[in-house]
C-alpha cells in the first residue's frame, strides 16, 4: 500500500490508493463539496455584480445563469430595455470587484447577460487536498503536493522543525504559500490550541492589498496584520517577553506561530531591539510553543548571516535565478532552485531529506468558503489570559484583534438565487 507524507519523510499514516487508482486524482463529475464551493462563489458573485449595478444606480438584479467551463454567464433581471451601453461602461468596475482578468456584457433571447471569466484551477487546490488528509497531527500545515502525488505535510511539534525559511523570487508564490500554511493549521487546530500572528512590512511600491489580508477574519488570530515596522517591532519584544514567561512557568500551549512576510525588508526597516527579539525567539521559542514562518526574495542579504541562519533548519525554496541567493535559501551547493518554474514549484528542505512539490493553493473564494465554516462552528474562546499583543503594548488600549465574522464577501441575509442545478453537456445549468 501506499503511505502519505508526513512531513519530509514517509509515514503509513493512510493510503490514498484505491483499485489501483490515486484518489487524489479529480473526478470529471463534481463531488457534493466542489457543488458546494461552486455555489457559495455563484452567490458572492451575484451579491458583488449588485452591488456595482447599486453604487451606479443601474437598476438591476442577477436572475440565474449557466456555469461553463471557462465563463460564468450571469443572466440579468432588468426593466429598462436599451442599457446595454450602460452596462459596458461599468465593465473595469466589475472586473475589479469581482477579480477577474474579463467581463464581457451581451444580450441573449431578449435579456441582458454578464458574463465572468472562471480562472483556471490551481494544480492543487488547498480544500481538495485537505479532505483526503483524514488526520493531521497538532500543529501541523499542509505543504502541497509531492512529485510522486502524495500530500506534503509539515509537523512544527517535531525535533529539529521549529522555525522555517521560505524564499523565492517575485511570482515564486512565497505568499501564497504563507497564507495556505496559515489557513491549513487554522482548519485542523482549534484557537484554544492554536494562536496566529501575521506580519508584512509595507513599503512605497507595495501593493494596497494583499493577499495576507484576510487571514485577519480568521479566529486564530491575536491581532489584525502587522504592517507598520514600529509596531512589528513592538509585537517582537512583546512576544519575547510572553516566551520568558513561559518558561518561568513551564507553559507551552497555545501554540503560536508567527508569520512574516518580506522578512528582510523588516529586518532592514525595524526599530533598535527587533533583532535581539527575534534571534531569542528563534533560539528557545519553540520550546515553549513559539513557531516562525519567515518569507523573503532575498536570503542572501547580509541582514540575513548567521546566526539567523542557522536558527532556521527548514527551508522551503521556490525559484531564484541567482545561484548565489539559491545557496544562500536552501544552505546547498547544487539545489538547482534557478530551474524550478516558478508559479509554487518549490523544494522543500529537511531532517537532511530534500523534496519538489507543488504548493497547495486557496483562492479568495474558497477561503471565504473556509472562514464561513470556521465561524460557523467556532466555540467560546477558552485562553488562560489575554494573548493580544497590542492590548498588551498600551495599557487600556482597546484590541484591533480580528473582526468579527467572515471578511468583505459576508452575505448575511442574501436570498440565494442560484439554488437548483443540473449536469447539461458540459455545462453546469443553475436556475432558481
Amino acid at each position: 500500500q501506499e503511505t502519505a507524507v508526513l512531513f519530509l519523510n514517509i509515514s503509513s499514516e493512510q493510503t490514498f490508493a484505491e483499485n489501483g487508482q490515486r484518489m487524489i486524482e479529480p473526478e470529471k463529475e463534481e463531488t457534493l463539496w466542489e457543488q458546494r464551493r461552486l455555489q457559495h462563489q455563484l452567490e458572492v458573485q451575484s451579491m458583488q455584480i449588485e452591488r456595482v449595478f447599486d453604487r451606479n444606480q443601474v437598476d438591476a438584479q442577477v436572475a440565474g445563469g449557466i456555469v461553463e467551463p471557462g465563463a460564468v454567464r450571469f443572466d440579468l433581471y432588468t426593466p429598462f430595455a436599451q442599457g446595454l451601453e450602460r452596462l459596458r461602461g461599468l465593465k473595469n468596475e466589475l472586473m475589479a470587484a469581482l477579480g477577474v482578468p474579463d467581463v464581457q456584457m451581451d444580450e441573449r433571447n431578449g435579456r441582458f447577460q454578464v458574463q465572468v471569466a472562471r480562472p483556471d484551477a490551481p494544480p492543487v487546490p488547498l480544500l481538495d487536498l485537505m479532505p483526503l488528509i483524514a488526520e493531521l497531527p497538532p500543529l501541523t500545515a499542509v505543504l502541497g503536493m509531492a512529485e510522486d502525488d502524495r500530500p506534503l505535510l509539515l509537523n512544527l511539534a517535531e525535533e529539529g522543525m521549529t522555525h522555517i525559511l521560505i524564499a523565492g523570487d517575485t511570482g515564486a508564490g512565497k505568499t501564497s504559500l504563507l497564507r495556505t500554511m496559515a489557513v491549513s493549521l487554522a482548519l485542523r487546530n482549534r484557537q484554544s490550541q492554536l494562536q496566529l500572528l501575521v506580519g508584512q512590512p509595507t513599503s512605497d511600491d507595495s501593493e494596497p492589498y494583499t493577499d495576507l489580508a484576510p487571514l485577519d477574519y480568521l479566529p486564530h488570530m491575536l491581532t489584525t496584520l502587522v504592517s507598520d515596522p514600529k509596531e512589528a517591532t513592538d509585537i517582537l519584544q512583546y512576544m519575547r517577553r510572553e516566551m520568558q514567561y513561559r518558561q518561568e512557568q513551564n507553559v507551552t500551549h497555545p501554540a503560536v506561530v508567527i508569520v512574516i512576510d518580506r522578512f528582510v525588508t523588516l529586518l532592514e526597516t525595524g526599530e533598535t531591539g527587533l533583532t535581539p527579539a527575534l534571534t531569542d525567539l528563534l533560539q528557545h521559542g519553540a520550546d515553549v510553543g513559539i513557531h516562525l514562518i519567515l518569507g523573503t526574495r532575498r536570503p542572501a542579504h547580509e541582514l540575513l548571516a548567521r546566526p539567523l541562519h542557522a536558527l532556521l533548519p527548514v527551508r522551503i525554496v521556490g525559484q531564484l535565478a541567482d545561484r548565489r541567493e539559491a545557496r544562500a535559501a536552501s544552505d546547498m551547493d547544487e539545489s538547482r532552485a534557478e530551474y524550478l518554474l516558478g508559479q509554487a514549484d518549490f523544494l522543500a528542505i529537511g531532517s537532511g531529506s530534500l523534496l519538489r512539490f507543488q504548493a497547495a493553493f486557496i483562492g479568495d473564494y474558497d477561503l471565504h468558503v473556509a472562514l464561513t465554516e470556521l465561524h460557523r462552528r467556532r466555540p467560546p474562546a477558552l485562553l488562560a489570559r489575554d494573548m493580544d499583543p497590542r492590548k498588551q503594548m498600551v495599557p487600556g488600549q482597546e484590541s484591533d484583534g480580528a473582526p468579527e465574522g467572515p471578511y468583505p464577501f459576508s452575505f448575511n441575509g442574501w436570498s440565494v438565487r442560484w439554488q437548483d442545478s443540473r449536469r447539461n453537456g458540459d455545462n453546469l445549468e443553475i436556475q432558481q
